[in-house]
């Protein structure tokens, strides 16, 4: 872990939108970070109207390839792709030697 290369721009194909959250509740100026990749996670869930949760998932975001990237605060909103906007439910920083970070972990949904 002491020297991990960034992830390649190949294996982040998605583009996200980031309205992030204020400390008020409120959202600020939406954000465009660009090479990101969202691995969806589907549940079923009792609703009679639809049969899985597709919004829900994971989101990285690289620290060196990933443009415009930063620390998107949990309660954030995001668009990635073409799918629904969903709520950030909780950040990870993943760090290597020293603190500098490699990525980030999204847990959205």
């Amino acid at each position: 872990m002491r020297y991990l290369r960034p992830i390649p721009r190949r294996l982040l194909p998605d583009d996200m939108m980031v309205w992030p959250a204020v400390g008020d509740g409120s959202f600020g100026e939406v954000a465009l970070v660009r090479h990101v990749r969202f691995e969806r996670r589907e549940s079923a869930v009792a609703d009679a109207h639809r049969s899985a949760d597709g919004g829900a998932g994971l989101v990285i975001v690289d620290a060196a390839n990933s443009e415009g990237a930063f620390e998107i605060p949990a309660g954030s909103r995001v668009l990635v792709g073409a799918g629904p906007s969903v709520f950030v439910r909780s950040c990870r920083r993943c760090c290597v030697i020293r603190g500098v970070v490699h990525h980030w972990e999204l847990e959205v949904g």
